[in-house]
């Protein structure tokens, strides 16, 4: 899964570098065993300051332009099978979980309690001292989507997998956010995926690195809040 910020979709996460992710990629998506879906955090955008029919014009244009340039590169490039490649929008992945907002609700209250877990949303905001509302929703509401989606309780749609998919990969160009190692670290909802290796990992297409949550100690991170 590669999921795909707005304010990097013309630059790191262009079509054209999105591809060169996916012909670097181990194992090969060519393999008719694997398929990618591209989850666009369009309607993510909408928490903020700025008026909401700007966002539609800005965002819905980029989104529809990357996905066609992206299969405009497929059909020279014979090798790929295109049914396997998905293209899926934020609310579009909140519609497959009947839990999400419940669950988005108790992270907040969760959030408010824990004082690590502020800082370090804090520090994922390029070390800010004092975050609005809507910016803290942004955080929280990014990295639960992605723990749910790795824990299985997201549904992703593809026409090649449909469903059969034995693990799900969370793939972005860097490093992950702190407080989302945090969130698989504390697992505050307890919701474990047995069928997928990498329910807790992250994978750097820009290093070609794949993280292993689970060997990040909770107090590394204890410490780089305090």
């Amino acid at each position: 899964m590669f999921g795909i910020s707005m304010n990097k979709i013309g630059n790191i996460q262009s079509a054209e570098q999105c591809f060169q992710y996916v012909e670097n990629f181990i194992p090969k998506i060519i393999k008719p065993a694997v398929g990618l879906n591209f989850v666009y955090a369009d309607s993510l955008y909408l928490h903020s300051q700025e008026e909401a029919q700007k966002l539609k014009k800005k965002n819905e244009p980029l989104m529809h332009a990357h996905k066609y340039a992206f299969l405009n590169i497929l059909d020279k490039h014979l090798a790929y099978i295109q049914p396997s490649f998905s293209f899926t929008s934020w609310s579009q992945m909140i519609l497959e979980s009947k839990d999400f907002f419940n669950l988005f609700g108790n992270l907040k209250k969760i959030y408010r309690e824990d004082a690590v877990f502020q800082q370090l949303v804090r520090y994922d905001a390029q070390g800010r001292t004092e975050l609005s509302e809507i910016e803290e929703n942004f955080i929280l509401e990014e990295i639960l989507m992605f723990y749910l989606t790795s824990k299985g309780k997201m549904r992703l749609r593809n026409d090649f997998v449909v469903d059969k998919q034995k693990w799900v990969l969370w793939c972005y160009p860097g490093e992950p956010l702190l407080s989302e190692i945090y969130l698989y670290k504390k697992n505050f909802f307890g919701i474990h995926n047995n069928h997928n290796v990498y329910e807790n990992s992250f994978y750097d297409l820009t290093n070609k690195k794949l993280i292993d949550f689970s060997k990040i100690g909770l107090s590394e991170l204890e410490a780089i809040a305090q």
